[in-house]
């Protein structure tokens, strides 16, 4: 027979090692985060059983820790276990008779880790090209946070802003321009840490970039890197991607030299902490050959655009647009390299998927069709 004492003392450990995961994934240490939140998620199963709201609260943050991992399709299925147990224990909570009225402190913990769970989710499946399905799920997750939640709450920030992402990729720039700010006055109203403003003012400096107004974006994302390196270190790869997104509006200004530092030091960053063969190393490669290419450094610029392909093809779907961003940047290469077969192999590849992810009348399609328009007959 088991004493429940032993339950009680892996209870604790369980919840020990979700914390350490917490830590470790804000740290940077990804691989230890996992390792420390998979024993929590199994040890949480064990004894509390498939339905336990902190099995679902370890498994929120086990998507979370693989998706920073590029481990995206496991990311989405913890996410997606997690909100499959929260949605009963959610409704059975409000629609409880009001003799028998809930928790108003757990209902609003187990609403709160819900909407964190779809938050997530939505993120995941944003990374891995299905908009159309992330902005639906941004959309329906806005909506709830702002029925279920004080005005002002950083939770509805947080929706808001992730909302934007999904705009700003499918070229809803005003969209993305209107929920990032609502997100900006909801953060600047409130007691914070920097990570919501630092965010905010990283995509507020993307989608500068997007628009072509690289003046305008520039002291933006050089206030997210100031604020995120304040509160982790110049070495940890959330100020590595500031960086390398304040290196793109740099590179826009032409101020190149300046850039391809920023795109070296996030390359090391994710390298070191990442790995080689990352999505966000390959982020950087390709941004770097970007630079080589306006420099005139040609073979340098090929070279690095092959090792982004690589690695995307390795961890990204064949029609995810983020190849096709590549193929199509390597193609403009290969044609002024004077291998006309190559680069309409590369540009009729890229137009297909931008054709089937995006959609024929999105920028990236017109500009990839009018590219390969441009080669020559032959």
């Amino acid at each position: 027979m088991i004493d429940s004492g032993d339950d009680d003392d892996r209870g604790d450990r369980a919840a020990r090692r979700h914390e350490e995961a917490i830590a470790l994934r804000e740290g940077g240490s990804y691989a230890a985060a996992a390792e420390a939140c998979d024993e929590a998620v199994r040890i949480f199963e064990e004894i509390e059983g498939s339905d336990s709201p902190n099995l679902a609260n370890a498994l929120v943050e086990r998507g979370r820790i693989l998706d920073l991992m590029d481990r995206h399709a496991e990311a989405e299925a913890a996410l997606e276990r997690a909100a499959e147990i929260l949605r009963p224990l959610i409704a059975s909570d409000v629609d409880q008779d009001l003799d028998d009225t809930p928790d108003p402190e757990v209902l609003d913990d187990l609403t709160r880790l819900g909407l964190r769970a779809e938050l997530a989710r939505m993120d995941v499946i944003r990374k891995r090209g299905r908009l159309e399905e992330a902005a639906t799920l941004g959309e329906a997750a806005v909506r709830r946070a702002e029925a279920a939640l004080p005005a002002g709450d950083l939770l509805i920030a947080e929706a808001l802003n992730g909302l934007g992402v999904i705009y700003k990729f499918q070229c809803r720039f005003a969209d993305a321009e209107g929920v990032y700010q609502r997100a900006l006055r909801i953060v600047e109203s409130s007691e914070s840490g920097p990570d919501p403003l630092a965010t905010l003012m990283h995509n507020l400096g993307g989608l500068a970039h997007s628009r072509g107004d690289f003046a305008a974006g520039e002291p933006l994302a050089r206030r997210a890197v100031e604020l995120r390196e304040a509160a982790y270190g110049r070495g940890h790869p959330a100020v590595a991607a500031d960086i390398e997104a304040w290196g793109a509006l740099l590179e826009g200004l032409g101020q190149l030299p300046e850039a391809e530092r920023a795109y070296r030091e996030a390359l090391a960053t994710f390298e070191a902490t990442l790995g080689p063969e990352s999505l966000e190393a390959a982020s950087s490669a390709a941004a770097l050959a970007s630079v080589h290419h306006s420099l005139g450094q040609r073979d340098e610029a090929l070279a690095g655009y092959q090792r982004a392909l690589a690695i995307r093809a390795a961890k990204l779907d064949p029609g995810h647009f983020d190849l096709g961003l590549t193929l199509n940047n390597m193609g403009m290469l290969l044609r002024e390299l004077d291998r006309p077969a190559d680069a309409r192999a590369a540009l009729a590849r890229a137009l297909a998927i931008f054709e089937s992810s995006l959609g024929p009348d999105h920028p990236h399609t017109r500009a990839a069709a009018a590219n390969l328009a441009a080669l020559p007959i032959p």
